[in-house]
């Protein structure tokens, strides 16, 4: 596990480009890097684990819920609750997308340019019977900063 808080604050901030290293290294390791990946091609840029486990198919559950952990420990995503599907058998209640925080980053490390190109690779992958409903399951909404930066609400329209 990357452990990006093995230098204080202070010396990042007065150390930019040991940030920007550390953060290199946070995005390209291999499964952080194909759950971004999978996250970036999501129609709704919000995904649940069973969803990301389908798109990183290389990896163990437990491989790619750890480095799940260590994407919201950075800062990079967020856990996002809808509490309504708490109840509803097959669907899932916590999604993973996110923070203006992470758009930022992935602005900054040029991921967003291949959102499109993500997107199309998502809608060619066959997908089975549960993630099909995982896709489709109502889900709470991204900040409005982050749903800009994916122009989800243009494609709505």
């Amino acid at each position: 596990m990357a452990d990006i808080s093995a230098h204080s604050k202070a010396d990042r901030e007065e150390n930019p480009l040991e940030r920007q290293r550390e953060l290199m290294e946070l995005l390209s390791q291999e499964t952080r890097h194909s759950i971004i990946q999978a996250l970036l091609g999501h129609p709704e840029a919000l995904a649940s684990a069973g969803e990301i486990n389908h798109f990183v198919p290389s990896k163990s559950k437990k491989t790619v819920e750890e480095q799940l952990g260590v994407l919201v420990e950075a800062g990079i995503l967020e856990v996002y609750e809808y509490p309504p599907n708490r109840d509803r058998r097959g669907l899932p209640w916590k999604f993973y997308g996110f923070t203006e925080y992470g758009v930022g980053i992935l602005g900054d490390f040029n991921y967003l340019e291949g959102v499109p190109m993500a997107r199309a690779v998502h809608q060619k992958t066959r997908t089975p019977e549960k993630i099909e409903r995982h896709e489709t399951a109502p889900r709470p909404p991204l900040p409005e900063s982050v749903r800009t930066a994916f122009r989800l609400d243009e494609e709505a329209e």
